[in-house]
This record gives structure tokens, sequence and C-alpha cells, in this order.
């Protein structure tokens, strides 16, 4: 997806950290933008920044563990722009701690947001993007932590590994008709990923702050708007995975290296 000068994006996510400056960006680059975010208010504030800056962009809440609410966001960018040719499902939350640590609440949280809202995602605008017939893009924030997993965080590890399958098979799926999907894998960034347990829902909460531990990861982490510029390259070449810190180099090799060498049992 070489050329998006004039074409239409929606971030969910998009009022704050990683999802700012992926809309900061695609703005600057002519696209029109929907900031979808479950804070509103927030993405008003984002979305008048970037009519000011002379591009086009609405706020719209979305609740992505809710799939009425994708459906809606979706009726809503196409209300008002016509037609959407990137997507990119980024909302997330954190939660650490060890395992016995976890409950089923902060089980049920972190997949619901994770991978259900991907999911969601992937499936209500796949379906437009096909319907369309024009081609177009999704990226779905993962993280290294999908590739990469270590003794706290379960439920976020397996969340993200989750998503790098769904966008690979869902890459798969819409190769044919002219529709990239991207993985996109960041390592830190300084974000307010840490402070997710003030997004909680009620229903699901949970006395403790089990996501402030991630800071110590993100404080030295990039800027936002420097993802948003590692996506806007990845999505015009059309990128499988769209990485942000080379240092994870040495640990995916790896990784992989040790599942060839249990390969190597076999002989």
């Amino acid at each position: 997806m070489e050329d998006l000068q004039g074409k239409v994006a929606v971030v969910t996510g998009g009022a704050s950290g990683i999802g700012s400056g992926i809309c900061r960006v695609i703005a600057r680059e002519g696209l029109s933008v929907v900031v979808a975010d479950l804070d509103l208010e927030r993405a008003g504030r984002l979305a008048g920044e970037l009519s000011g800056q002379g591009a086009k962009a609405v706020p719209a809440q979305v609740d992505v563990s809710e799939y009425a609410s994708v459906e809606a966001l979706a009726e809503r960018a196409l209300g008002e722009f016509g037609a959407v040719d990137l997507v990119c499902n980024n909302a997330g939350v954190y939660i650490g701690g060890p395992m016995d640590d976890l409950t089923p609440d902060d089980w049920r949280w972190v997949m619901s947001v994770n991978l259900d809202g991907v999911f969601y995602g992937c499936r209500v605008f796949s379906r437009i993007l096909l319907e369309q017939g024009r081609g177009g893009h999704i990226v779905n924030t993962a993280s290294v932590g999908g590739f990469l997993s270590h003794g706290e965080g379960a439920a976020y590890a397996v969340s993200k590994y989750g998503v790098v399958a769904l966008s690979e098979s869902l890459r798969e799926q819409l190769k044919p008709h002219g529709i990239g999907v991207s993985a996109l894998a960041p390592g830190p960034v300084r974000t307010a990923l840490s402070d997710s347990d003030e997004r909680r829902p009620e229903a699901l909460a949970d006395a403790g702050n089990k996501s402030a531990v991630l800071w110590e990861f993100i404080k030295h982490g990039i800027e936002p708007v420097e993802v948003g510029e590692l996506v806007l390259r990845g999505v015009r070449d059309n990128a499988a995975y769209i990485f942000t810190d080379p240092s994870f180099r040495k640990p995916f090799e790896e990784r992989f290296v040790r599942i060839l060498n249990d390969f190597d049992r076999l002989d």
C-alpha cells in the first residue's frame, strides 16, 4: 500500500501512546484519521490537534472488547469518510506478575482487549476491505512479548502471541485480494501502558496495580511518534512484521536456535 495520500485510517487506542504516534504520522502523510479510543475526551483533543494542523481527523469512542462497539466504529468511519483503507488494531493493556498472582478476571480482561479486540477489528474491517475491492492494509499491535516470554506477564504474552498468529493467518488469507497485514512488535516505547489498571472495567476490578511493573521496561524506550514512522514504512513495504528495536534480534535468534536444537532430538 504505497500511495497513502487521501486514504482513510482507523486507529484504535489512538488517543495516546503508540496509537497517538501512528495518528500523528499518518495524518501528516495526508490520510484522514478516525482517532478511536475508550476515552472519547482524549480522542477529541487529539483529533482537534490534528485538524488544527490541516488534517482530516474525527474522534470516535470504542470499547474493543465489545464486538458491537467495533461494528459501530466501522459505521462511524464509513459515515464520516465513505471508505476505510488502513486499520490499526492497536488498543491494548498489560498485567504483570507471576502466574500464581494472576486471577481469572485478570486473564479475561487482558484477553478481551488484547486478543478479542484485535479479532473483532480484523473481522469487521477485513469484510469492509474485501467488499470495497480496493486493497488496503491492517496493522495489529503485538509486541516483542509475542515472540519472547519470561517469568512474568503470562496473560500479556499469551495475548500477544495470539495477535502474531492471527496476523500471520489473516495475511495469507487476504494476500490474493491485495490487502496487506502486518504484526507490529514494538520493544520498549514510552507510553502509559504501565497505567493499564486505570482503564480496567469495574466488572473485572482487582486490588493492586499489576501493570506498574512494566514501567522499568518502557521508561527508556523510544517515543510513540518514532513507532508511527516505522508503521508507515511497514505499511508501504507490506512488511509481515514491524519491529522497533534492533537489540532484540539476538534474543530472537537464540529462541529459534533453541527450537531448531530441539528438533535435532528427533535424529
